[in-house]
């Protein structure tokens, strides 16, 4: 997303602009200076934690990029950008970008706080197949913030009566078909194996890979139509499908305990050229439904490969 922003010298300006569901934030402060100079801290949105290595690029109004990466302090300093328009671009691994312009009318010393957002785990749907109706507690022990729950998700977890066909029952005798939550991380998943494909492969490949990992048929299309829209028009896709690291970050407690467990969680990012990348083996990853199965699936966009390194 961008935003047009004008900022003056000797006053305050404070941006705040939505990616997604929530908000990055960015406050800066101005005062006139013998120079211009962009000075500030990056953190994490929601921890608050310093980010290290985000880089703050800003292209001037003479073409030339002047940027600067953050130190483990999360602190840059970028100095003599030319006076007129200038556009600023803010990246991190595994954060959403920002990118704004704003017009330098005279010099000034800029003191921005930005505060970044990390990519959030995107729809993840669990599916309950008891072998007979019974009553399920379904907990959530996520390292993240929640943002979306559906039904809402209770402190305690969700309780809820499953048939073997799928259906859910709440308390209150809402029938559902699936239990839904999305959130934000606070910390990233960063594959170093996977796939690289066309984005005309796309749907052809989810249908091989979901298939293979233990989704039925009805669960894979739910998967690809989610999906398939924000992928199959990218020139390339990198995709890795999670296995410990996510079971760490988001953990299933399921009472009684189920026979089988299926969560697929999938990692994507877009790419304008192929790039070679180790190439990930799935057979650890598959499952072979038995008994009481609970089945879950998501994904996250991320940016954390640098596709010219």
């Amino acid at each position: 997303m961008s935003l047009i922003v004008i900022l003056y010298a000797c006053k305050t300006s404070k941006i705040n602009f939505e990616t997604n569901n929530n908000k990055s934030l960015i406050e800066i402060n101005s005062k006139r200076y013998p120079i211009t100079i962009f000075e500030g801290n990056v953190k994490e949105l929601f921890s608050q934690e310093t980010i290290q290595f985000a880089e703050v690029v800003l292209r001037g109004s003479d073409g030339i990029n002047r940027g600067a990466l953050t130190d483990t302090a999360g602190h840059f300093l970028i100095k003599d950008l030319p006076l007129g328009e200038c556009r600023i671009h803010i990246t991190g691994n595994g954060y959403e970008e920002i990118m704004f312009d704003f017009n330098i009318k005279e010099h000034a010393y800029y003191k921005c706080e930005i505060k970044l957002k990390q990519f959030e785990t995107e729809k993840p749907v669990i599916y309950l197949y008891p072998t007979e109706k019974q009553s399920i507690e379904v907990r959530l022990n996520y390292n993240g913030a929640l943002t979306h729950t559906y039904p809402k998700y209770p402190k305690d977890g969700w309780q809820v009566i499953a048939e073997p066909n799928g259906n859910l029952w709440d308390k209150n005798g809402m029938e559902y078909y699936a239990l839904f939550w999305e959130g934000t991380p606070y910390q990233s998943i960063v594959p170093n194996d996977g796939f690289v494909i066309t984005g005309k492969e796309t749907a052809t490949f989810l249908e091989e890979k979901l298939a293979y990992l233990g989704l039925n048929r009805r669960e894979a299309n739910e998967f690809i139509m989610y999906w398939l829209p924000r992928m199959e028009d990218n020139t390339y896709n990198l995709i890795h499908f999670a296995s410990k690291q996510y079971e760490e970050q988001a953990e299933l407690i399921i009472s009684p305990t189920p026979q089988s467990t299926i969560r697929i969680m999938m990692l994507t990012q877009p790419l304008n050229s192929k790039i070679d990348f180790p190439l990930q083996d799935l057979s650890l990853l598959k499952k072979i439904r038995r008994g009481f199965t609970v089945v879950e699936w998501g994904g996250s966009v991320i940016n954390v490969i640098n596709e010219n390194n």
